[in-house]
């Protein structure tokens, strides 16, 4: 609902998605305390499947200083020789 532009965002649907955001993210914090990545010792496609939406600065629910165990896992990707932020490889649906 986040991509869509604001007058086309049906408003009650939106709650109802951040509190499944907000589950979906307790599990994989809980998941990520005590280890670097999702799967094994060294980042899979699980890793790289699971992140890309939670790069995105749009105020979508997740603030990562919320979630201590996805802010590092996060940091780790974006450190991975490389990578490159999502707005760097496509360009905005709508202006910031």
């Amino acid at each position: 609902m986040n991509f869509l532009p604001p007058d086309k965002r049906p408003e009650a649907v939106i709650p109802f998605l951040q509190g499944r955001l907000k589950a979906a993210y307790a599990v994989l914090n809980d998941h990520l305390a005590g280890r670097d990545w999702m799967v094994g010792d060294a980042v899979t496609i699980a890793d790289l499947s699971c992140c890309g939406y939670l790069y995105y600065p749009e105020p979508y629910g997740f603030d990562r200083k919320d979630w201590p165990h996805i802010d590092a896992w996060l940091d780790r990707i974006s450190a991975l020789s490389g990578w490159k932020h999502p707005y760097d490889l496509m360009q905005r649906a709508f202006p910031a």
